[in-house]
């Protein structure tokens, strides 16, 4: 009976802490007067102690009670690294949100370059949004089978329908939340890769029509060398949040790394792209599409439609253009049009005469 009273009592001081931190932003300086004001309350003070005015619960017993909260509540305890500061967003996210919304927040985002602090509230606001988003997704499974992120916000019916050749990505749902938590908080994490061990630290996740990829900088890597890596969420195993607090020196930008490919490919270089459209049925199809959030249409004087666009992925570019049957001609760079000879070239060349 003396132990169920202790239980209950550790239970009922975590959630007066928990009600505290919904309130106010606090230190762990305020938890620690907190938690001994309340154990004093609920007389918890250690019968050893000589002074029980003065009693104040240990560093200890403060993580302990932090860790707790935030294996609970995971990305819902924001920590404020300037100001050393927990708070916990525990608000419902509003129903009426939706994709179209998130996506407008990317049309801002472009056009406050020039504006770093109010940039920068967006894009916190924008991620806590489409983490909020993402966990509305119900899944009756352990695994996610997920072509887009958003499909679940389509309410989907007999009036919807997808079609087209879809890669179905399965991964540990929990790995997404854990990740999740460890990019807000910018945690290291281990975790197995094709066997092999690596420690990363997470900056962001990426969805395409093909996978979802951890976008992450290795530990400890060569400074020429260092740059976001992509890792499958569905070939990562084992995954520890190591709770090691990396700092922001490199000022990544999710956003800004996403406009630097065509898809999710990135070759490590950016490229002034440029393509020709002659065909004024192309030109009229071409126009409805974002290819890419640089992309310019200019219009020249003979009537024929130049695209331009400042981005990587090569590869990825040179594919997509094999799908417009030869009415988008690339121009620029060199290296493009040597990379869709190339292509082009490779297919011819796989069929047997």
């Amino acid at each position: 009976m003396a132990e169920a009273r202790d239980n209950y009592k550790k239970t009922d001081l975590k959630l007066e802490l928990i009600n505290e931190l919904r309130s106010r932003s606090m230190t762990r300086n305020d938890i620690k007067n907190f938690l001994s004001n309340q154990r004093k309350m609920l007389g918890k003070v250690p019968v050893t102690c000589r002074n029980p005015e003065k009693y104040t619960v240990s560093d200890k017993t403060v993580k302990r009670v932090i860790d707790s909260i935030d294996e609970l509540y995971g990305d819902q305890l924001d920590f404020n690294h300037e100001f050393k500061t927990y708070k916990l967003d525990l608000h419902d996210f509003p129903d009426t949100i939706n994709e179209t919304e998130i996506q407008a927040l990317d049309v801002a985002l472009q056009k406050m370059k020039n504006n770093t602090n109010a940039r920068k509230s967006l894009e916190n606001l924008k991620a806590k949004l489409s983490t909020r988003l993402y966990r509305k997704i119900k899944h009756t499974e352990p695994t996610s089978a997920i072509r887009k992120i958003y499909d679940a916000e389509q309410n989907i019916n007999s009036n919807y329908a997808i079609v087209g050749p879809q890669l179905i990505v399965k991964f540990d749902e929990s790995v997404k939340t854990l990740l999740d938590s460890a990019i807000s908080k910018r945690h290291e994490v281990q975790f197995k890769y094709y066997n092999k061990d690596v420690t990363v630290q997470p900056v962001g996740i990426i969805h395409s029509s093909n996978n979802v990829y951890l976008i992450a900088y290795e530990k400890n890597a060569k400074k020429d060398i260092d740059r976001p890596r992509h890792y499958i969420l569905s070939a990562i195993s084992h995954l520890i949040d190591t709770k090691q607090w990396f700092p922001d020196d490199r000022h990544f930008s999710l956003q800004e790394y996403a406009n630097s490919m065509f898809g999710v490919y990135n070759d490590g270089k950016i490229y002034d792209i440029e393509w020709l459209i002659k065909d004024t049925k192309t030109i009229a199809v071409a126009k409805q599409y974002l290819f890419h959030p640089t992309q310019q249409f200019i219009e020249n004087p003979d009537g024929s439609l130049t695209v331009k666009m400042h981005t990587g992925g090569l590869h990825a570019i040179s594919s997509f253009l094999t799908t417009w049957n030869g009415q988008i001609i690339p121009i620029a760079p060199k290296e493009l049009i040597d990379e869709y000879k190339k292509l082009l070239s490779n297919c011819l060349n796989s069929i047997k005469k």
